[in-house]
């Protein structure tokens, strides 16, 4: 075994997963791509997870059609990762390596601040709606009244 070989066996001995974001911000609905970064001595699964910071339910389901990705064996695999922001608040985009041999390695946290839709501000809008037509209302009759 030539040096080389030694220093690659030794070096991914030990899988690891990096991401190349710590922290991304979203509106709801947005699509967002993540990029992991996997080396693995064995062949593995990647898997895409959510999880919310501020205990709301989340279903990946919703959230990403792409929740896993084959790793081969013996090297550095970039896997990139496409999920849609379907829920307000804050949360953590992570990938497990899922080795057919040993433990699992987690991957470093994205953290995920996506903002809620923004409505209209109504305040006030059942007032106009209720009071122009009764002031229009009341000048018709004063007109109507005056011209009598």
């Amino acid at each position: 075994m030539n040096i080389l070989n030694l220093l690659a066996t030794v070096l991914l001995a030990n899988p690891t997963v990096t991401m190349n974001h710590d922290e991304l911000t979203a509106r709801l609905g947005q699509t967002l791509t993540v990029e992991s970064v996997v080396n693995s001595p064995g062949a593995a699964i990647a898997h895409l997870n959510v999880v919310s910071l501020d205990g709301v339910y989340v279903d990946l389901e919703d959230w990403t059609q792409d929740v896993a990705q084959p790793v081969p064996a013996g090297g550095e695999t970039q896997l990139d990762w496409e999920f849609q922001a379907v829920n307000p608040g804050h949360f953590a985009v992570y990938v497990v390596l899922i080795p057919r041999n040993g433990a699992l390695v987690a991957g470093p946290a994205v953290h995920v601040t996506v903002a809620p839709r923004q409505n209209l501000d109504t305040t006030g809008a059942l007032t106009v709606a209720i009071a122009v037509p009764l002031l229009l209302g009341a000048g018709v009759l004063l007109s109507h009244r005056r011209t009598r």
